[in-house]
């Protein structure tokens, strides 16, 4: 053989080894991808409370558990942010269906207005805004329940009464029937199966695809 000159079977070893390596080494990148996301923060466990849906039937939200959560808090008399946020909420929900993973996901929106926010108040909003209601969940409470439940998640609330004059709440210039409006936080949340809330989201400004990644990743996760 000339010197120089590589026999056919070593060729064959040479292209098998690079083939190899190539492999070897895209599996390795895909490894260092997968174990190097960062695993999403716990914020909290969403409490069992029984609260009470659109339906009035009464509803408790340890039966959520096994399945992702998307929760959002709202009052139907918000003239802005609420029904944006809402919206997104749908616009999630869409996509899930279209993907085929709507049996693994829930959607709950809980009222901080109590009392304005019947159950057939929030039949009627759901009605509005043409929401499915197939796995999806209007709640309103106790006003204790609820602030323990927004207290929980850090989701700020203020009520401002509209009256000739200011007044304080519980005063007795502010009468049972004084119209107000509720200053809030503009978030929604994402629940693991586990109940452990793992996502606050920027509400009306959230990304539906960084939500849609979030769920997708919960919802691959074996169930509790």
């Amino acid at each position: 053989m000339l010197p120089g000159k590589v026999s056919r079977p070593a060729k064959q070893y040479v292209l098998i080894a690079a083939v190899a390596v190539v492999i070897l080494a895209g599996a390795a990148a895909l490894l260092l991808t997968r174990f190097s996301e960062p695993d999403l923060p716990v914020y909290g466990t969403l409490p069992d409370l029984s609260l009470v849906d659109q339906d009035g039937q009464n509803f408790r939200l340890a039966a959520t558990r096994g399945k992702v959560v998307v929760l959002g808090l709202i009052y139907t008399h918000c003239p802005d942010v609420c029904p944006v946020i809402t919206g997104k909420m749908k616009a999630v929900q869409a996509r899930l269906k279209s993907a085929g993973l709507e049996d693994a996901v829930v959607f709950l929106t809980v009222t901080f207005d109590p009392e304005r926010d019947s159950p057939p108040v929030l039949r009627r909003y759901a009605e509005a805004y043409e929401l499915d209601l197939t796995n999806w969940r209007l709640l309103t409470g106790p006003a204790d329940a609820i602030e323990g439940l927004t207290d929980l998640l850090g989701f700020y609330t203020e009520r401002t009464y509209v009256a000739e004059r200011p007044a304080a709440a519980g005063s007795p210039d502010v009468r049972p029937d004084t119209p107000y409006f509720i200053t809030h936080s503009d978030r929604f949340f994402i629940v693991d199966r586990k109940g452990q809330i793992r996502a606050s989201l920027p509400g009306s400004r959230t990304d539906v695809d960084q939500a849609l990644r979030i769920i997708r990743r919960l919802a691959a996760k074996t169930s509790p």
